[in-house]
């Protein structure tokens, strides 16, 4: 089975994306009315908590459709992974550890580091991004969105690393 390239064309379109907004975010134009920017930071809480779910479940997806050799387990396991979980810590932990158990060990370390850094600001991210989505206040600012922003691409790229395919 030839080997496809990674990250997939999927997970290079999701943070090309991304990325878009970001520098939006990041570089508003000058005659932007805040509202707008205020706006756009919000949605950019939104889609980094989206890029972590989606991110994962590309990689996930792509790691199963490469290791599973029996076209019909193939079909079962992928489609198990059309949709992705809500990426809080712990099911982002929980999917990883239904993988590999010493993968979870990894995650688990990985969001724990510089005193628990990407565990509290993941939480805080889904936190928002439901704020957000249901009308409350939330109290985002660009600043903190492009922050979260950040550690959701730092996310992000553990999956693709850790569950590379080929």
């Amino acid at each position: 089975m030839a080997s496809k390239p990674w990250p997939s064309l999927a997970a290079l379109q999701l943070a090309r994306a991304y990325d878009s907004l970001v520098e939006l975010v990041r570089h508003p134009a000058r005659d932007q009315p805040d509202a707008v920017s205020a706006a756009l930071a919000r949605f950019l809480v939104v889609r980094a908590s989206g890029y972590v779910e989606q991110v994962a479940a590309e990689a996930c997806r792509a790691f199963l459709e490469s290791k599973t050799y029996v076209p019909q387990s193939r079909a079962f396991a992928v489609s198990w992974f059309r949709y992705g979980v809500n990426p809080t810590p712990d099911n982002l932990l929980e999917l990883v550890n239904r993988f590999d158990g010493g993968w979870g060990k990894e995650l688990a370390a990985f969001l724990n580091a510089d005193d628990e850094l990407l565990l509290r600001e993941l939480s805080f991210l889904v936190d928002r991004r439901n704020k957000i989505a249901h009308g409350a206040s939330e109290g985002i600012g660009a600043a903190k969105a492009l922050e979260l922003s950040g550690h959701a691409r730092t996310i992000g790229d553990w999956f693709l690393s850790r569950f590379d395919p080929r």
